[in-house]
């Protein structure tokens, strides 16, 4: 990997570095994981967000509100888009000094729950600046395209 940054964490044991996807390749990914996601996000911004107040230890979930969000998220998983998002962060990391996509099938034999949180990770690298201000930004876009601001 060419690029000079990276940002690196240890999972279970295991020394995990992860690069920058090119710029439009993420940008593509993250809105697929966009779409793959929005439908479970929306009753959790709309009950955390509702009104502008972004107080979340102040909000009435009720009892079912996260089993039924972990349901429609669940459900709107797509293999495809997972695949395509593995696939392009294991090419973007190592592990303790090795190219991931070489040893990713060996490495992660048996062991999912250590893939999703290199995944996590990985995705947290790529998105966390751009997922903070597209949340900032959507309800307001939102609102001005239906002529509520």
């Amino acid at each position: 990997m060419s690029q000079l940054k990276s940002e690196s964490k240890e999972i279970d044991g295991n020394s995990y570095e992860v690069y920058m996807l090119p710029p439009m390749l993420s940008q593509d990914l993250l809105m697929d994981v966009a779409k793959m996601v929005g439908p479970a996000l929306g009753p959790v911004l709309d009950k955390f967000f509702n009104g502008g107040n972004p107080d979340v230890l102040s909000q009435e979930l009720g009892a079912d509100f996260f089993s039924r969000a972990t349901s429609t998220f669940f459900i709107g998983l797509d293999k495809k888009v997972m695949r395509d998002v593995i696939g392009a962060m294991a090419n973007v990391s190592n592990v303790d000094g090795r190219p991931l996509k070489v040893i990713f099938d060996i490495h992660f034999l048996g062991r999912l729950e250590i893939m999703y949180q290199w995944l996590m990770f990985a995705m947290r690298v790529q998105w966390g600046n751009s997922l903070s201000a597209l949340v900032k930004v959507a309800p307001q876009g939102a609102q001005k395209m239906m002529g509520r601001v």
